[in-house]
């Protein structure tokens, strides 16, 4: 028997999970920050809020009012993706130790 899950279940699980990789993006930028020049820290204090204002108005997008519950969900695993991806990228331009 296959186990229903409601779509409370779904986001909180999402978000659970958004939690966990934005605290590892949050990490992996305090770690990449401090092996940077100043210039060096600068362009990516740049670069991650161009990156969050994308990622804002992106996870915004599929959140469509209109979407019913479909469109919480998308919106909040387009939070997820993103930061996942972006902790990813942060951890590979460090330099190894």
């Amino acid at each position: 028997m296959q186990q229903a899950y409601s779509t409370l279940d779904m986001v909180t699980c999402i978000s659970n999970e958004y939690e966990r990789q934005d605290q590892r993006l949050n990490e992996n930028y305090q770690q990449l920050r401090s092996q940077l020049s100043s210039e060096r820290r600068d362009q990516l204090l740049t670069a991650q809020r161009a990156w969050i204002t994308y990622k804002e108005a992106n996870c915004d997008f599929y959140a469509d009012p209109e979407g019913g519950t479909l469109a919480r969900i998308n919106a909040n695993s387009c939070l997820l993706n993103e930061t996942t991806k972006r902790a990813d990228e942060l951890k590979n331009l460090m330099q190894p130790y």
